[in-house]
């Protein structure tokens, strides 16, 4: 039986190495997810000779233990998936693997023939984009993207300021985010997005501690949208938070634009993460031509 600690901030020092490393550019592999969304997954962790082992408490289900795949060097994969195995059996339990890649699906199909299940999860794939593609964004595909953002400038020329989120100005980021919210959930109360503002509450209110970049926009001294994440990688880096006042034009493509000029300089690629079957938000990704989409299964022991 593995002993499974709460993931919390003061952890992040002991886990991130492995994220980094292991982490197949994944955003469910993040600080940011396993600390602000503690209430969805209710992630824990442990670390056992080298191998990082993740249970998602909350998406128990009775006879069923949800795990991520162990983040560790693939010659300690067999022994990683047998101590889950194991920790499972303990609770009279089967494995379920959340978010599950390609490779992984693969090695366990090699390795564990006709022990585990697959379900593809459309909506759980992410979208990874090249930082120089978003940051220029180039060609006949994304010239729409380029008349929108060159729509905002023209429209408010010489009343725009563009800064990096700091202590400074974190506060109008976090009164903007109210209102954001307040606008969305008085049309119609959506649980999603209700759970997704507690979760950047808490980034805000972290924000340095999870080495978040970020940058705020202002039209004529007041916030008109503004965009955060926090890297993945040494070559990644997740866009986590992309909000803009749906009565601005342009203002989406202004803000993906400048979060790759700005936050991503330097990182090859950017996850601008999930759609979550959402049927706007994967009309509005895929139109970015993404250069990755990095497939997810849920695979359960049979």
């Amino acid at each position: 039986m593995l002993s499974f600690a709460a993931i919390e901030i003061k952890d992040k020092a002991v886990i991130t190495p492995y994220l980094n490393r292991y982490g197949a550019l994944s955003c469910q592999h993040s600080m940011t997810l396993f600390t602000g969304l503690s209430m969805k997954y209710g992630d824990e962790y442990a670390i056992v000779n080298e191998i990082l082992f993740i249970h998602r408490s909350k998406l128990d289900v009775e006879g069923k233990r949800v795990y991520l795949a162990p983040l560790c060097e693939s010659e300690k994969y067999i022994e990683g998936v047998d101590a889950l195995l194991t920790d499972a059996s303990s609770y009279n339990c089967k494995v379920v693997f959340n978010t599950v890649t390609d490779e992984f699906k693969s090695f366990l199909n090699d390795n564990y023939p006709d022990r585990f299940e697959f379900e593809y999860s459309r909506d759980y794939a992410e979208y990874i984009y090249e930082t120089e593609k978003l940051s220029i964004l180039p060609g006949r595909p994304l010239a729409p993207k380029r008349n929108r953002v060159r729509a905002f400038y023209s429209a408010y020329e010489g009343h725009i300021d563009i800064q990096n989120i700091t202590r400074d100005n974190i506060a109008d980021v976090a009164a903007f985010q109210e209102y954001w919210i307040k606008d969305r959930l008085s049309e119609e109360y959506d649980e999603m997005l209700a759970r997704e503002n507690e979760a950047i509450k808490f980034y805000l209110d972290h924000y340095d501690e999870l080495e978040f970049k970020g940058i705020v926009v202002y039209v004529k001294g007041t916030v008109v949208g503004y965009a955060a994440g926090a890297a993945l990688s040494d070559d990644c880096m997740d866009e986590v938070i992309e909000k803009g006042r749906k009565d601005v034009t342009g203002i989406y493509q202004l803000l993906c634009n400048e979060f790759a000029l700005i936050c991503a300089k330097g990182y090859k690629y950017i996850n601008r993460e999930e759609d979550l079957g959402v049927e706007g938000l994967r009309r509005a990704k895929e139109s970015y031509c993404p250069d990755i989409m990095l497939e997810k299964y849920v695979a359960t022991e049979i």
